[in-house]
């Protein structure tokens, strides 16, 4: 990993709401923006927001600040940027082998630096490629994550050795590792629009994939949560909620947030994870 303690940290804050920038200069930096509000409780978990292909990693940070400082946590909105990290969705990239789930360790590492958060267990959030990652991310590092909102992913790997990695677990010879006994210590909230049915260009599409999947976001985040509910029930184990369907949203962050209170929903999802003294604390 790059990121090291004391590895200085190169800082640019935005003029609005104390929004800053970071990155460890290197071959694969480690970018990201980070919050933190007037009403910052200590040891609060740190909430992460990961963008989609977009790398709308600014638009993830501002509007989740409300929500934020009512709460009194911070937000970090890491920044996998195309050159550096290619398919971060998948957590390591086929031709360069970059890890954006390294890459975010590190990252976690800055902020417990930078915060008073505590970031042993994350509340992680993602949305369409960033629901990708987050949702791979919490398999692979379940003890690192509390709480993942999975809003709008393209498709899913699913936890069964039954099939290769990124449709399943068998990662073959890769490096890439996924904790199967523990990933479901991780609560899981699954999103996405009502209207999110259009086969676009960003979204995956094979007859493999549609066979096992479906053809739609929306028929693929209903797939994949019957199959963790499924594993949950065979483990004993508290399975995730139905997906929660958004209302008069398509494929797009905005209208989520501007329509269906995304932010809100996001962090309500959070609150049934930790302890709620958290989310009770008055911003300032």
């Amino acid at each position: 990993m790059i990121a090291r303690r004391g590895q200085p940290l190169t800082e640019y804050r935005a003029k609005h709401r104390k929004l800053a920038f970071y990155e460890f200069p290197g071959q694969r930096p480690r970018e990201f923006f980070l919050y933190r509000p007037d009403s910052e409780v200590a040891d609060a978990p740190l909430v992460v927001s990961v963008h989609g292909i977009a790398r709308n990693a600014t638009a993830h940070a501002y509007r989740l600040m409300e929500e934020a400082e009512r709460c009194g946590v911070s937000v970090l909105a890491p920044l996998f940027s195309k050159e550096a990290y290619g398919q971060y969705q998948q957590l390591q990239d086929a031709k360069t082998e970059a890890r954006s789930d390294h890459a975010l360790l590190d990252i976690l590492d800055a902020a417990a630096r930078l915060t008073s958060a505590d970031v042993s267990r994350i509340l992680l959030f993602g949305y369409s490629g960033g629901a990708q990652f987050a949702h791979r991310f919490a398999m692979a590092h379940p003890q690192r994550v509390a709480s993942a909102v999975v809003a709008a992913a393209g498709w899913y790997t699913f936890p069964t050795m039954q099939a290769r990695y990124p449709y399943g677990l068998d990662t073959g010879g890769s490096a890439l590792r996924f904790d199967i006994d523990r990933l479901l210590d991780v609560r899981y909230h699954v999103m996405v629009g009502a209207l999110d049915t259009v086969r676009d260009s960003a979204l995956r599409s094979s007859k493999k994939l549609d066979r096992m999947q479906g053809r739609t976001r929306l028929e693929r985040a209903m797939s994949w949560t019957n199959f963790m509910r499924g594993l949950a029930c065979e483990e004993q184990l508290r399975a995730p909620d139905i997906p929660i369907v958004l209302p008069s949203v398509g494929h797009s962050f905005v209208d989520a947030v501007e329509r269906a209170a995304l932010p809100r929903r996001v962090f309500d999802c959070f609150a049934q994870d930790v302890d709620l003294a958290f989310f009770e604390t008055p911003a300032n």
